[in-house]
């Protein structure tokens, strides 16, 4: 049998290059780690990325969904979709075969007297054949059940039916009590499904009447299926048409409004934060770029070290082609060896990420259970390792083959390893291993510094012994402001009333939320036309003590008070960067503004507060806020409660249960935790960010201090023979060092500068992809540079030392 000639002579060159490793194993482990680390932090990277951006939902025939908003067709902004706007698109468009919506339900499980917040959503009827998960047990709705006074229905999670009902199918046909009101239980969700994120309830979405033609209120998220012989485009250019059908028939509340579509993966991935994975990518870049600088010097040294190697192959024959052939080929065994290392090191790191994050968190993040090695990263690790060995061994692998024949043969040719061109390329390599690893030092620093801030400083208020928690209104007990009002003033009333509580405050939305609830607003001296595009702020219905318990200091003017309710002069405070940004030198005290959508109310400017970052970090900190009195606007259906203890909040938990219980034993306190839980909790993302960013930081370090130590052993080696002359000539040990370690300091001195410049563009960037959250801070410009100059020194004087401790006449007999 007649053997491949192609094949043969690649066995030969992997035996060959296997044999040429197992002699220097020293070189062969660290190139293989050094690999190895580089790919490893990639992987786990990619694929954290990859199951929460491209591939967060395991849903059949995921790439046919689309997600539609409503949109001011001036501008970009995404917004939910009114309830009569739906209606009619799903009416009309034929481009999709599914239009299915959803808005938040938070509903109150009440089972054997013990009211507990369930997170749910009513959606609609065809909404799980949409997505393609049918119940595990049960059924999903039927058409008819979307339809009101037949809406009765709820589908639960899982995890609530284990939780609850002891896993029991039996239980499913049996009522339930949901906000105090029967709910037939029809199904069971799969183990594992809970879309939308956190989702353990589901009802059915249906309009009364006065509702279906509703096209003010926007709260739908709309979700859609392509027909198979559809496009994006094609829905995309019919829901515009239709948009602007409906803008010529509706012009009070459809003029200049149009329609966005987006598959669903890249919805949910813009949804998911720009900058945070721009930082990651690059963390990831920086500690594979030093890596490959490593690499490259590593490469040099041995290709220096294989001259005589080189030259007595290139005598009996052997071509320069097949010298760099066999010289690649020993990397890229060794990438095959870095990559099978990177993937287990990824499968670990994946799996300590995965459950690293609280249960209380991770339940909330798209995709974070699909956090694992994918089988897509099996063959892009050794892919990306193969073409990585193969692009820094070239130009090694040429300039080793390249020299001159009877150079290398000469025995006493010194320098012919070192050459000063060799050796500048290595110095080189030294620069920038040390200005990628100062750049991401500093950009880990920016991020860890924002988080430990935005903790200990909470920026505007007082979140020491304040306990927060929230208290849903059923929709069948409390269906109107009045009624809301009544018991959100009794609930004030009893709460206040316990001895331990300072002071008690209701808001519609209170610091550290992780979200931030806003409303267009108008000047009543500078009018605006359109009304698409009336400026925003930050929307505060507040309690009358809500500044008193959150200390948040009133700048001038006065706070609301007792007198400030129905039926008197309808009034606002305003937050300092808003009186700042419309009256600049000027008192914006007794001006009148115009809050919220049609019909809007005018109020007027009693007073201007402090400035209050509420941790949304994501989309950067917003201080503008418009704060309105909680008895002059409408009590929300999910009342955000704030209590400033004279002891431990915590203890205060129990009697403030019982205190609710009292008003109304169906209301649940949902998610009570102290004011600092919630600020950690909210920033939690973010300081995430900055782990993962330290420990990339942390590696490019450890590789700049291997890296460097390799180069200057070598450099030093290579000199050794100069350094005996210097000191036969009269040159002392200390001479020798500090020429050495003068050198040491030119290279690291120039990686340092360029680093701090490339730390500067890229500590602007961040700063304004998360503007408000990162800022450009000189500590950590110095303290980083500082930190790097030390390592870079040290790595460089270890060998520096050990060669100026050998004596002079030794160094001259070896060479």
């Amino acid at each position: 049998m007649t053997t491949n000639p192609l094949i043969s002579t690649l066995f030969l060159d992997l035996r060959y290059a296997a044999r040429a490793l197992k002699r220097q194993p020293s070189f062969a482990a660290a190139v293989a780690l050094t690999l190895a680390l580089g790919l490893g932090v990639n992987a786990t990277l990619l694929g954290m990325m990859d199951a929460l951006l491209f591939r967060p939902f395991q849903f059949p025939d995921y790439q046919r969904l689309i997600v539609i908003w409503e949109t001011p067709t001036e501008t970009p902004e995404r917004q939910p979709v009114s309830p009569a706007n739906y209606l009619d698109w799903r009416r009309q468009a034929t481009t999709v075969e599914r239009l299915v919506a959803w808005e938040g339900w938070g509903a109150t499980l009440t089972r054997r007297n013990e009211p507990e917040r369930v997170q749910g959503f009513r959606v609609s009827p065809q909404f799980f054949e949409t997505l393609g998960v049918p119940p595990a047990i049960g059924r999903s709705f039927t058409d008819s059940e979307g339809e009101t006074g037949n809406d009765r229905r709820v589908v639960i999670g899982n995890g609530l039916w284990k939780r609850h009902f002891g896993g029991d199918p039996a239980v499913v046909g049996t009522e339930i009590l949901l906000d105090g009101e029967p709910y037939t239980l029809v199904g069971i969700a799969p183990p594992g499904f809970d879309f939308p994120v956190g989702s353990q309830a589901w009802a059915p979405l249906a309009f009364a009447p006065e509702r279906a033609a509703d096209r003010s209120n926007r709260t739908l998220t709309v979700l859609g299926k392509l027909a198979p012989d559809k496009s994006l485009e094609d829905a995309q250019a019919e829901l515009t048409v239709i948009s602007r059908r409906l803008t010529n028939e509706y012009p009070d509340t459809n003029r200049a409004r149009g329609a966005l579509v987006r598959t669903m993966s890249t919805a949910f991935r813009e949804d998911s934060g720009s900058g945070f994975v721009a930082i990651l990518q690059l963390g990831g870049g920086l500690v594979l770029l030093v890596a490959c600088a490593n690499l490259v010097g590593l490469l040099l040294a041995r290709g220096n070290d294989r001259q005589r190697e080189i030259a007595v192959r290139t005598a009996l024959g052997a071509s320069r082609a097949r010298i760099v052939r066999q010289m690649i080929t020993e990397i890229v065994l060794l990438a095959l060896i870095a990559s099978a290392l990177a993937l287990l090191a990824a499968q670990i790191c994946l799996e300590l990420l995965r459950s690293s994050i609280p249960v209380e968190i991770a339940q909330h993040i798209e995709g974070w259970n699909n956090v694992r090695l994918d089988g897509r990263l099996l063959w892009v690790t050794p892919t990306l390792a193969i073409a990585l060995g193969v692009l820094v061994s070239l130009v090694p692998a040429i300039g080793a083959s390249g020299n001159a024949l009877n150079t290398a043969l000469k025995e006493g040719e010194r320098g012919a390893a070192g050459g000063v061109g060799r050796q500048r390329v290595r110095q080189a390599l030294v620069v920038t291993e040390i200005a990628f690893a100062l750049t991401l030092l500093v950009a880990a620093g920016l991020v860890l510094g924002s988080g430990v801030r935005m903790v200990n400083d909470p920026g505007g208020f007082d979140a020491r012994q304040v306990l927060r928690f929230d208290i849903p209104l059923s929709e069948s007990k409390y269906p109107d402001p009045v009624t809301r009002q009544q018991i959100a003033d009794n609930l004030l009333a009893r709460i206040e009333a316990i001895p331990v509580i300072e002071r008690a405050a209701i808001a519609n939305i209170l610091p550290a939320a992780g979200w931030n609830p806003s409303t267009p607003f108008m000047l009543a001296d500078e009018p605006v036309a359109d009304p698409a595009r009336r400026p925003r702020a930050g929307y505060r219905a507040v309690s009358t003590a809500y500044f008193k318990t959150m200390r948040i200091p009133i700048v001038s003017g006065r706070e609301f008070s007792t007198f400030d309710r129905n039926g008197a002069q309808q009034v606002a405070i305003i937050s300092r960067s808003l009186a700042e940004r419309f009256w600049p030198g000027s008192d914006a005290l007794g001006k009148r503004i115009l809050v919220g959508e049609p019909p809007a109310t005018w109020v007027t400017i009693v007073g201007v507060a402090g400035d209050v970052a509420m941790y949304n970090w994501w989309d950067g900190l917003d201080y503008s806020a418009v704060y309105v009195p909680l008895s002059q606007s409408s009590p929300p259906a999910a009342l955000s409660v704030a209590v400033r203890t004279w002891g431990e909040p915590a203890a205060a938990t129990r009697a403030i249960r019982s205190a609710v219980a009292s008003a109304d034993p169906l209301l649940a306190v949902d998610n009570p935790r102290t004011m600092h839980q919630s600020i950690v909790s909210s920033t939690f993302g973010l300081n995430f960010l900055a782990s993962l960013m330290g420990i990339c930081g942390g590696i490019a370090l450890v590789l700049s201090f291997v890296g460097i130590y390799s180069m200057m052993s070598y450099a030093v080696s290579q000199r050794i023979h100069e350094f005996g002359v210097r000191m036969a000539l009269g040159a002392t040990a200390r001479d020798v060092l500090v020429l050495t370690m003068k050198q040491a300091g030119i290279v690291t001195t120039a990686g340092l500068v360029i680093g701090l410049g490339l730390a500067l563009v890229l500590g602007r960037l961040m700063a304004s992809a998360m503007e408000g959250i990162i800022a450009l801070d000189s500590i950590i410009f110095a303290a980083m540079a500082l930190a790097l100059a030390v390592v870079s020194l040290t790595a460089a004087y270890v060998p520096a030392r050990r060669s100026v401790r050998l004596d002079a006449a030794t160094i001259l007999r070896a060479q």
